[in-house]
């Protein structure tokens, strides 16, 4: 007759260990505070990248009030006349105007040259353009600054400083006179992104 009182002892113990755990429960707070803020301001900073025309001081914002990219006219050095054989320079300056908060440096570059025959005469094609990066608009005359130069440049500009981006445009020394007052027109497309 053991065996039922060993199953009654571990009944009953088995009662208390479950009784036990019933009896033991967790306790919980909840923790609340509340605390007032004043509202603050959000504000987006602006990506402003100003253009300056070398030779006139033409300035503006690369993009206008209403979004649009500016198109800006670049004046030559010497004014308006190509010889054959010879160059004419220009340049624009570019600003790095943002407000945004830290360092803020961009990366501005020139596309590749788009050159159009405005006459129909052909003189487009006896056209060249070289880029090339410099910090100051008075250095795009020299012709020093052009060797080994190609057809497209980049300039990393600093928060609040500027860089220029000069261009070269000859003549080929073997076009005809019969171009005498012939036109062309030179597009530059400017890209900038912040690095």
């Amino acid at each position: 007759m053991r065996t039922p009182r060993a199953l009654k002892a571990a009944g009953l113990v088995l009662a208390a260990v479950v009784l036990g755990l019933l009896t033991v429960q967790g306790t919980y707070a909840l923790w609340n505070a509340a605390v007032n803020s004043n509202a603050g301001t959000v504000q987006a900073a602006d990506f402003r990248v100003s253009l300056t025309d070398g030779p006139t001081n033409t300035s503006m914002d690369m993009t206008l009030a209403d979004g649009t990219a500016a198109t800006i006219a670049l004046s030559t050095t010497p004014i308006g006349v190509v010889v054959p054989g010879q160059s004419v320079y220009t340049g624009v300056q570019l600003g790095n105007a943002t407000n945004a908060g830290g360092d803020f440096t961009i990366k501005a570059g020139a596309g590749e040259p788009v050159i159009t025959d405005t006459s129909g005469s052909g003189v487009a094609s006896l056209l060249s353009v070289k880029a090339v990066g410099a910090d100051a608009l008075a250095q795009c005359t020299s012709a020093a600054l052009y060797a080994g130069a190609q057809t497209t440049a980049s300039v990393s500009i600093a928060k609040n400083a500027s860089k220029v981006l000069c261009f070269q445009v000859t003549l080929a020394g073997n076009a005809p006179g019969s171009l005498q007052g012939k036109s062309a027109g030179i597009s530059l497309p400017l890209a900038v992104e912040q690095l």
